[in-house]
């Protein structure tokens, strides 16, 4: 079955092994894959950085890269605003114009991934065009995020998508009853697709022991994540447990950006660094060298969602400190025992939980546990169940 994969951001792009993964595990299920991804993203603020060590070209998947006139700066000052429902708007006609040259029939897939919601754009109008079937998948939810001026656009847009949709797919129990309630829609059109870890990891069960206790954070860096709150907690082990505060270094690595410069660097300093940009190919090896790997989100408004960075976390097998909602993803390190989880915010209570991961057994125990467990976390079944849905449908 041909299924146009329609996704803006897609590698060679950081922080896109995800889309390719989900591409090739569609493809292993069945599913005779073509994407279509942006052919001139804009690298502005710090947004995307090429990582040519992130995969090289498939040949079982083809992929198609129409250009748009560069604006990002543009669309995302209109899209600040409520303007545009999306800043990659305007590379909605090239992506519809190639995409419609794949899924041309009904008997066709086109399957829009958001974020960003030009992705579920491109497939819902090319599903018009050609009467292919509609398939969305939602990593992060939509509209219920949306804020102020955004909510009218997200209100008149998930509707229309949702109810043209063959099959939507989603990562979370919560964003599935959410979809279901709000538009009554039948349950068997809504698929759970979790998120999990991509590769396996050769070297997790080997577990690194010293007196120095390394925290390290490796990923986006922006104001959905919070970091800060880590900073702030380091502080404040300083004033309270100055002893335990000189036994733990912090390293975070991710793209350079405004957050990290405005943000985030003036907080840096004794026990705290900032290690750069890593290529994915040398983020596993940096994750290893952790005694504890660091897990936030910025508010309760994040309670829905369950970052990939935490199956990633848990594929290395490495002890977790979290700053999280109420939400999955607290639930799974906290039904688990993989680590220590703290509010979301508060850095107070962070760094109560950062001083007891001084403790070396404790540590280890929550080493144990992960490689016992991690198995059930990778995503590859998950994705190979959404492959033969899509093919009931088609």
């Amino acid at each position: 079955m041909k299924v146009c994969f329609v996704s803006c951001q897609y590698p060679p792009l950081s922080r896109t092994l995800r889309r390719y993964k989900f591409a090739r595990f569609l493809k292993d299920g069945g599913c005779d894959i073509e994407v279509v991804a942006h052919g001139n993203i804009s690298h502005a603020l710090g947004t995307f950085l090429d990582d040519p060590g992130l995969c090289g070209d498939d040949p079982d998947i083809r992929v198609h890269r129409p250009r748009a006139f560069p604006w990002y700066l543009m669309g995302e000052a209109l899209y600040r605003t409520g303007a545009v429902p999306c800043p990659y708007i305007n590379w909605l006609r090239p992506a519809i114009s190639t995409a419609r040259k794949i899924a041309r029939s009904p008997g066709d897939v086109v399957l829009g991934i958001y974020p960003p919601l030009t992705n579920l754009l491109s497939a819902w109008r090319v599903s018009r065009h050609t009467g292919a079937r509609l398939v969305l998948d939602f990593r992060d939810e939509y509209l219920g995020l949306a804020k102020g001026m955004r909510v009218p656009w997200a209100t008149w847009c998930e509707k229309r998508l949702v109810d043209e949709a063959s099959l939507i797919s989603v990562a979370t129990e919560k964003a599935a009853n959410n979809l279901v309630e709000r538009y009554g829609l039948p349950e068997e059109r809504v698929h759970l697709t979790e998120n999990g870890f991509w590769d396996e990891v050769t070297d997790e069960k080997s577990y690194p022991s010293g007196d120095k206790v390394r925290i390290v954070y490796a990923g986006a860096l922006s104001p959905a994540q919070g970091i800060e709150v880590l900073f702030q907690s380091i502080e404040i082990l300083k004033r309270t447990f100055s002893h335990l505060a000189e036994r733990i270094e912090v390293e975070i690595f991710g793209p350079e950006n405004l957050y990290l410069r405005q943000k985030l660097l003036p907080l840096t300093g004794k026990g705290i660094r900032y290690g750069g940009f890593l290529e994915a190919s040398k983020v596993s090896a940096a994750l290893l060298r952790a005694d504890v790997l660091f897990l936030s989100l910025a508010s309760e408004d994040f309670s829905y969602a369950v970052p990939g960075k935490l199956y990633e976390y848990i594929s290395h097998a490495r002890p977790i400190l979290g700053a999280l909602p109420q939400g999955r993803a607290r639930e799974i390190i906290e039904e688990g025992d993989f680590g220590l989880v703290a509010p979301c915010g508060n850095p107070e209570e962070l760094a109560k939980k950062m001083a007891e991961m001084v403790d070396g057994k404790k540590r280890l125990c929550f080493h144990r546990n992960l490689v016992a467990r991690k198995d059930e976390y990778a995503a590859r079944p998950y994705f190979l169940s959404l492959a033969r849905r899509i093919q009931e449908i088609g």
